[in-house]
């Protein structure tokens, strides 16, 4: 069965390695992620659209929606990397 989570969080300004390292967990992780912001929907799929969109934020409040079979334990893994500063990519 399919999950649906979804969020809102303030999305801190990213250093450009922080963005990669974003990038790869989203990659890492078994779900599919968007993030949702100025009425425009980005799936973190693709790396050089994710970064425009990125670069194009108006505000820093961003609605992110995991969906897959493992969201919520996806969730754990975003959460854990957006409030800490070292790495993060799951086991």
């Amino acid at each position: 069965m399919k999950y649906i989570v979804s969020y809102k969080i303030n999305l801190p300004t990213f250093t450009f390695k922080k963005t990669l390292e974003f990038y790869q967990l989203c990659q890492a992780v078994s779900s599919n992620i968007y993030l949702v912001a100025n009425g425009q929907t980005c799936e973190v799929k693709d790396l050089p659209r994710f970064i425009s969109f990125l670069l194009v934020l108006n505000y820093r409040d961003v609605l992110i929606v995991i969906e897959g079979k493992e969201a919520p334990f996806d969730r754990k893994h975003i959460n854990y990397f957006l409030n800490n500063k070292k790495k993060c990519f799951p086991a």
